[in-house]
């Protein structure tokens, strides 16, 4: 697969709830970034191995439904490529909903994605949590 098939598969299989998709399309040693601000998200994350990726995961949909998550924007280069990601979450805590939009950067390598980077508004993601 392509750099572009390669995340496409893995945004469209994470939005439908397919882990086991999700899961075969990332390396082993995989290394994922939070980049937030940890005063104001509590998702800030930088890690390796995807025990590791699915925990950080865990994390947030602890305390966030993602009722919608969709791809608006996608550029690739070789074996990385940046995506923009339209999400709709809802706190689970006080049941606030939010339109917030993720940039998401990837380095894909051999069919599996090696590096992702995730930026997004910690400070709403705050605020409506409560």
């Amino acid at each position: 697969m392509t750099t572009e098939e390669v995340v496409r598969k893995a945004i469209q299989s994470y939005k439908s709830g397919d882990a086991e998709t999700v899961s075969s399309l990332l390396h082993d040693e995989i290394r994922y970034c939070i980049h937030a601000n940890a005063e104001t998200g509590p998702y800030c994350a930088d890690c390796c191995g995807t025990n590791a990726f699915w925990e950080t995961i865990g994390r947030i949909q602890a305390d966030w439904s993602i009722d919608d998550y969709r791809l608006t924007d996608i550029i690739v280069s070789g074996e990385r490529a940046a995506t923009q990601i339209g999400v709709t979450i809802t706190s689970r805590h006080t049941g606030v909903t939010r339109e917030t939009e993720l940039a998401l950067f990837w380095t894909v390598k051999d069919g599996c994605v090696v590096e992702l980077h995730e930026y997004h508004d910690t400070a709403a993601a705050a605020h409506a949590k409560g």
